[in-house]
């Protein structure tokens, strides 16, 4: 018997709610697993999902919330893992435009404006999981607020270290190839540790046609425009395809 929506609904909010506070995985598998079973049982039974949880389902997540202990390795595994991607990121980046310098502000700044964004989204999602489904534009300003933030995060940045002079690393040539190979390596490793492609897909999408485009004479207006038409056919064609075997895994 294949459990109702409203169940499914709310297992999966439940999964989000514990991860994005800090749960270890594995606990969080177990526990909705278990729920499910229940779940399965009680519809069985005539049952629907609020007799099982009671009538607030923000309460009882809260509650299990409280019984579970704070995955502290887990969490720091995840600044570990994100840190050195974000300079992956930002390191192919300036390879690519031919300026390895970093400065003070940046070397500070960046990691910190991960951590902070890592943050948010995780009490946003948290927030989101425990909120009526009817209240689409609440979850709606708050994708276009997560979306917003990074980039207004590293806009500031960028203006703070326009206005306050620090120390700047300067890297010559053999220190960029240097630093591009940790780079690659470091997006390498992150893909095989989640197990997902995106992590390197991103990056060959995004960096991959601006480096061939910037080696051609085309004016950079034109370079611009034919890196991100392919960046987004790129991304349309890879979610398209995640999409069918999504599909396909639930048939």
């Amino acid at each position: 018997m294949e459990l109702s929506k409203k169940s499914r609904d709310f297992l999966d909010d439940l999964a989000v709610y514990l991860m994005s506070s800090g749960k270890s995985e594995d606990e969080v598998k177990d526990v909705v697993e278990e729920l499910k079973d229940h779940l399965e049982e009680a519809e069985r039974a005539g049952k629907s999902v609020d007799d099982v949880v009671g009538q607030s389902p923000k309460a009882y997540m809260q509650h299990l919330g409280r019984e579970m202990a704070f995955d502290g390795k887990g969490f720091f595994k995840i600044i570990a893992m994100i840190i050195p991607n974000v300079f992956a990121y930002i390191i192919i980046s300036n390879f690519i435009q031919g300026e390895m310098t970093f400065s003070t502000v940046q070397l500070i700044g960046f990691p910190l404006v991960a951590v902070l964004f890592l943050l948010a989204a995780a009490q946003a999602f948290r927030n989101m999981s425990v909120r009526s489904k009817e209240s689409k534009i609440k979850n709606g300003a708050t994708y276009i607020a997560l979306a917003a933030m990074p980039m207004t995060l590293f806009l500031g940045l960028m203006i703070l270290d326009i206005f306050v002079e620090t120390p700047t690393i300067v890297f010559g040539p053999t220190g960029q190839l240097v630093l591009l190979g940790l780079a690659v390596v470091t997006l390498l490793i992150v893909s095989v540790w989640t197990k997902t492609w995106i992590n390197l897909i991103i990056p060959i999408l995004l960096f991959g046609p601006q480096y061939a485009f910037a080696q051609t004479s085309l004016p950079l207006e034109q370079q611009l425009i034919f890196s991100m038409l392919i960046l987004f056919v790129g991304m349309g064609i890879f979610l398209f395809v995640l999409w069918k075997k999504n599909q396909q895994g639930q048939a």
